[in-house]
């Protein structure tokens, strides 16, 4: 019986080594021996799997969204009640420590999204995602009758997003100015206002960050 291949394993510690390169030292000049150093290997390994370190980029990026919408959606829908789901998405949203090493990732590859059309397509299904997810807490919110929307589903959820990529940058810059709990606060102000329910406060969800 022929023995298992081994190449898809040895594709995801690649993966895993590239993420935290990003992750560490950021996108720009990254190399080939960057990655190599962070998964113990000599440099050939990872031109073997992936002959073009910006395919093997791509790949990151595309686990960080993913793990990063399917991490935050699982959470939810364990929640009922849609005031709990939407503080619990905004938590979710932003990082609470400018060393996320997910959150850096994202961010990272979004100054790439200029350069390359494969970076972008990948930036715009994390945004739609994002904006589908708020959206459902929305109408679930609507139609159990803790939500009066002040404008369209989706032009509130866009905004929830936007609110949440704006702050979630000044977090990992070191803004002082806008600690994550502050942005945290900043964000259910917008939702309170644009769902008319007051009951939307960072105490509604007990979270281990704040």
């Amino acid at each position: 019986m022929a023995r298992p291949s081994r190449k898809p394993v040895r594709r995801e510690h690649l993966v895993a080594a590239a993420t935290r390169a990003v992750g560490s030292q950021g996108l720009a000049g990254l190399r080939v021996a960057d990655v190599a150093e962070q998964a113990g290997v000599v440099r050939g390994s990872v031109h073997y799997y992936y002959p073009d370190l910006s395919e093997l980029l791509r790949e990151v990026f595309r686990r960080a969204v993913e793990r990063f919408c399917t991490d935050r959606a699982a959470m939810l829908s364990t929640v009922e009640d849609a005031r709990c789901k939407l503080v619990a998405a905004a938590r979710a949203g932003i990082p609470w420590r400018a060393d996320d090493e997910l959150v850096n990732v994202l961010y990272e590859f979004s100054t790439a999204v200029r350069q390359d059309a494969n970076y972008s397509v990948i930036a715009e299904s994390l945004f739609d995602r994002q904006v589908t997810m708020y959206g459902a807490v929305l109408e679930i919110g609507r139609a159990q009758g803790h939500f009066r929307p002040t404008a369209p589903i989706p032009d509130i959820a866009a905004n929830l997003v936007c609110l949440e990529n704006g702050y979630g940058l000044e977090i990992i810059s070191g803004n002082a100015v806008v600690p994550p709990q502050r942005a945290f606060e900043l964000i259910l102000s917008y939702a309170r206002g644009a769902t008319g329910c007051e009951d939307l406060t960072a105490d509604l969800v007990e979270g281990e960050n704040s």
